[in-house]
């Protein structure tokens, strides 16, 4: 068993070979452990992955904003790559590190000022109709069965309409887009990378990206008033922007935007329906929703680490942190800090909603945080509203898409 840097006792066995992230059984629920190192080890230098974590608040909230960290994590992905794919991976990597979630300082603020334009009140509220519309068609699909997945027939077929709208993907094509995003997620977020999630990323990079380069040749032919054509325009204005950057942050914003509202949507139906009587009280008071959102995404945060690379050595809190490392910063952690939520393990959507951060913080906080809050309140008002007797099935199991990065059920089974 190592010892911890600077530690002269050997330290808890949740900080050895029971660290969290080595048994699957602990990402099922690993609040206990993040508990035990936010007490205990709030900086926690792990050194099979020579990495850090970070668990409190205080501190994940500060490390979001310190400029000796960098988002670009793009070569700690290269040399994580098994070596056999390795050279295959490079030839990916460039288009990858333009997305505005690798860039640091002036890069990132312009190309973050750039793609703000896309996601324009005009953009964004002129999604609510048709977000509307794909929730209603995909219950009427279910309606007469009396049963459905959550998921898999719900929340995420409907964040990928919604993103299919966004960027003006074609229908038919909505499921190769749902296939390309679960590579791109595999690959992040599936500890240690491994040669077929890195070859499933190089295929659905070439495929993703051919496909998005022929939707902006088609928006440049026909502008709408969406996504990409907002971006062309602003582009054509002298933005001095590249058609580079353009499809790289198109991909991101395909991927990123997927599955973790997914995972919002999926983890609210979850968490209301296993409290049923903050369900009947959201039932009572439809005006909870929006809380119940917030309290979802504090809880049960969608996506539960975001990494940073250490730009130079320098010590944080009697912690040093050396150029290279990465730096894993636990939002699934900080946001049951008790030093900032009152009673944090108790799911209660008639809380006054708190600074979460699962949507980070500072100069990377998500561009769409709008889009996926409204998305995910019109996904449940629909369902709670059309179908207020809804329950988990008792005959059938939940599966768990839970891995280093990200939480959601990947199959919840319902009927009503």
């Amino acid at each position: 068993m190592t010892l911890i840097p600077g530690s002269s006792v050997h330290p808890d066995p949740r900080e050895g070979e029971g660290f969290f992230l080595n048994s699957p059984q602990k990402l099922d629920n690993p609040f206990p452990d993040l508990q035990y190192f936010r007490e205990n080890r709030p900086i926690f230098f792990y050194p099979p992955l020579d990495q850090w974590f970070v668990f409190k608040y205080d501190a994940v909230n500060e490390l979001l904003s310190d400029p000796r960290l960098s988002a670009d994590r793009m070569k700690g992905f290269v040399d994580k790559v098994p070596e056999e794919v390795r050279e295959e991976f490079k030839t990916i990597a460039p288009l990858l590190t333009m997305w505005v979630l690798m860039q640091d300082g002036e890069d990132h603020a312009r190309l973050r000022n750039f793609l703000y334009l896309g996601f324009n009140g005009t953009v964004v509220h002129d999604l609510k109709e048709q977000t509307q519309k794909s929730a209603d068609e995909l219950l009427d699909r279910v309606e007469r069965q009396g049963y459905m997945d959550g998921s898999s027939d719900y929340g995420f077929v409907l964040t990928a309409y919604v993103l299919s709208d966004f960027l003006g993907v074609h229908k038919e094509d909505r499921d190769q887009v749902i296939q390309w995003s679960v590579d791109f997620v595999d690959f992040f977020n599936i500890v240690p990378i491994t040669v077929d999630t890195t070859r499933r990323l190089v295929r659905s990079t070439n495929g993703l990206s051919q496909y998005t380069r022929g939707l902006i040749a088609e928006r440049r032919a026909n502008p709408q008033n969406d996504f990409l054509t907002t971006l062309i325009r602003a582009e054509n204005e002298g933005g001095h922007f590249s058609d580079d950057e353009i499809v790289a942050n198109a991909m991101l914003f395909l991927l990123a935007g997927h599955l973790a509202v997914r995972n919002l949507i999926g983890n609210a139906i979850y968490l209301l329906l296993t409290h049923p009587e903050q369900y009947r009280q959201l039932l009572a008071q439809p005006e909870l929703l929006e809380n119940a959102v917030e309290e979802t995404l504090r809880y049960e945060p969608p996506v539960i680490l975001i990494p940073r690379i250490a730009n130079e050595d320098f010590l944080f809190n009697g912690n040093r942190f050396r150029q290279g490392q990465l730096i894993q910063l636990s939002i699934a952690s900080a946001n049951r800090d008790a030093d900032h939520f009152s009673m944090p393990d108790q799911f209660d959507i008639t809380k006054k909603p708190g600074k979460i951060l699962s949507f980070g913080h500072g100069p990377h906080t998500c561009l769409g945080a709008v889009l996926a809050r409204q998305e995910a309140i019109i996904a449940l008002e629909t369902l709670f509203r059309r179908f207020p007797t809804i329950k988990i099935a008792e005959d059938k199991q939940i599966q768990w898409y839970r891995n280093a990065g990200n939480r959601g059920p990947q199959k919840l089974p319902l009927v009503f």
